[in-house]
């Protein structure tokens, strides 16, 4: 899952913030028509227009406040302000894009205008825009606005996201001095914290976050995954809920049921269905619950009926489908089998009180179609080399890919020219970078073309002798089915992992090697080929 990066959009500039000092007070729908009426006699005064806009919003009347500053905009051209109005209500409706083009055209006219920069470069964050103008927008407003609160805590994250870690931690201390009481400032210092290996401080500041915003999901999702990094079990699962209204990835995206979420309510005669949730590798990590909870379920009398990914191909089904009284991969809601109670996948560690000593760590819990792997072990049989699979970055599109990818630039810099290691890519739909770290001296074979699920991965991983990855998908496949796994973490990893040693509760059969300090890889990659120098003589010996 990834960390909510929360970005700040402030109010208007303060000519935006005041009302018409006769206004009457009364009731939204009682200003509402009164700012109607003072905005009919005085349809270009600044006060009028942004009250009734303000208004307009607070009353989740968005079509009607962007189609007032459209208009405004359309008959001003030549004002700043009319284009930052239209771009700020179309950022307040969600429709960040759209929002660009008013806010550049508003940036051409007056560069300077308050809040301005940091609002586009919060719209182009949150709609993948250029890192480097993101950067510029931000440093420039926080030079002629040192006080900006709200800039200094977008740059914060701009930094981080651009691995500046020194800036990021300078934009964060200055965000939560310039707004104290801001939860987003706070928030976005302890992310940068966190890749400081700053645990302690990074957990005040979230904490803090949460103080400041009891009600808000994203802060409690933020600080859940860093209690669980943290081995903090006992309080990390139950914050952990807070990641279907939180998380970047889930947030407001919990899929509607036709029955309540079981909470451990007694299941004589009831139905209840778990199903798969977030990314890949966290459907393979979790799988090993479903023993477990199959066993509660029978014991009482009910049924389990499991909906999983499509993508896994047989292989759950062959694993663990005989655990379950139905199952089923992809579909919707409406194709599922009539149920009492639904449960995420995830939320199992909860429901049965999951502690280090307690995780369900025994390996393998998934095994590969036997005659699929008795074939790649037929086809790698005249390979007397230690055989290593490599995964060197994890999906594309992912927040924290820019943290967690190794690349195979750096496989090719440590374990080019290695004796005795015979490499395969385990790269989905890297041809390119295969082809390019045999040209520099790091020949790899790919078969990836042959896999069309992660049953076929899983065929193969179990014929090769070691796994060598990067945190992704791939980790835990191998780890799940007992395979020698050894993994590659940064400095703040997926919270699975833990922090400050080379071993897993999760996977008995993995190694880790860490970032010794934020975008260390070096150190890390060392250690890898060291050990696998020993590991491929020991193969040769044998």
């Amino acid at each position: 899952m990834r960390d909510p990066c929360l970005i700040s959009f402030p109010d208007f500039p303060a000519t935006c913030r005041r009302s018409p000092a006769n206004r009457q007070t009364g009731t939204a729908e009682a200003e509402a028509r009164w700012l109607d009426a003072a905005a009919q006699r005085h349809p270009l005064d600044d006060e009028s227009i942004d009250s009734l806009v303000i208004t307009l919003l607070a009353e989740h009347r968005h079509d009607d406040a962007i189609e007032l500053a459209a208009i405004i905009a359309q008959l001003d051209p030549h004002r700043a302000l009319a284009h930052f109005r239209f771009g700020y209500v179309l950022q307040m409706a969600n429709r960040h894009s759209e929002a660009i083009a008013p806010y550049r055209r508003a940036l051409a006219i007056d560069p300077k205008l308050p809040r301005l920069r940091n609002n586009l470069a919060g719209a182009l964050a949150l709609t993948g825009g250029d890192l480097n103008e993101q950067l510029a927008l931000l440093e420039s407003a926080v030079h002629d606005e040192p006080g900006n609160g709200d800039a200094w805590t977008n740059l914060t994250q701009a930094s981080r996201a651009n691995l500046n870690l020194l800036r990021a931690l300078e934009s964060g201390a200055k965000a939560v001095q310039c707004a104290p009481h801001s939860p987003l400032a706070h928030n976005n210092y302890a992310l940068a914290l966190r890749e400081a290996q700053r645990w302690d401080e990074a957990e005040h500041a979230e904490r803090t976050a949460c103080a400041l915003a009891p009600n808000d999901a994203a802060m409690r999702s933020n600080l859940s995954m860093l209690q669980l990094m943290r081995g903090d079990y006992a309080h990390g699962w139950q914050a952990h809920e807070a990641r279907w209204d939180g998380s970047l990835e889930l947030g407001g995206n919990r899929p509607a049921m036709p029955a309540p979420t079981w909470r451990g309510e007694p299941l004589a005669g009831r139905t209840l269905l778990v199903w798969g949730e977030q990314g890949m590798g966290d459907v393979l990590q979790f799988s090993r619950y479903i023993p477990l909870l199959a066993e509660r379920v029978h014991r009482e009398g009910g049924r389990l009926v499991w909906n999983s990914f499509p993508q896994m191909g047989a292989l759950l089904a062959r694993s663990l489908g005989n655990h379950v009284d139905d199952f089923s991969a992809g579909g919707g809601v409406e194709s599922l089998p009539p149920f009492d109670y639904e449960i995420p996948l995830l939320s199992l560690p909860l429901i049965f009180d999951t502690r280090e000593e307690t995780i369900p760590a025994a390996t393998p819990y998934l095994r590969a179609d036997a005659a699929a792997r008795a074939s790649w072990q037929q086809r790698l049989a005249g390979e007397t080399r230690l055989k290593v699979g490599l995964a060197w970055t994890g999906s594309l599109g992912h927040q924290r890919n820019p943290f967690r990818r190794v690349g195979w630039e750096r496989y090719a810099k440590h374990f080019g020219g290695m004796q005795g290691v015979a490499f395969y890519s385990l790269q989905p739909g890297a041809g390119a970078d295969v082809a390019a770290a045999r040209a520099v001296g790091l020949p790899m074979s790919d078969h990836t073309a042959e896999f069309s699920n992660f049953d076929d991965t899983a065929a193969f991983v179990s014929a090769l002798d070691l796994v060598i990855t990067v945190c992704t998908s791939v980790a835990h496949l191998s780890g799940a089915l007992g395979q020698r796994t050894w993994v590659l973490l940064d400095v703040n990893p997926h919270w699975v992992w833990l922090l400050d040693r080379p071993d897993s509760p999760w996977y008995p059969s993995a190694m880790l090697y860490r970032q010794p300090q934020f975008g260390q890889w070096d150190p890390a990659l060392e250690a890898v080929a060291r050990d696998l120098s020993a590991l491929a003589a020991r193969h040769h010996a044998a």
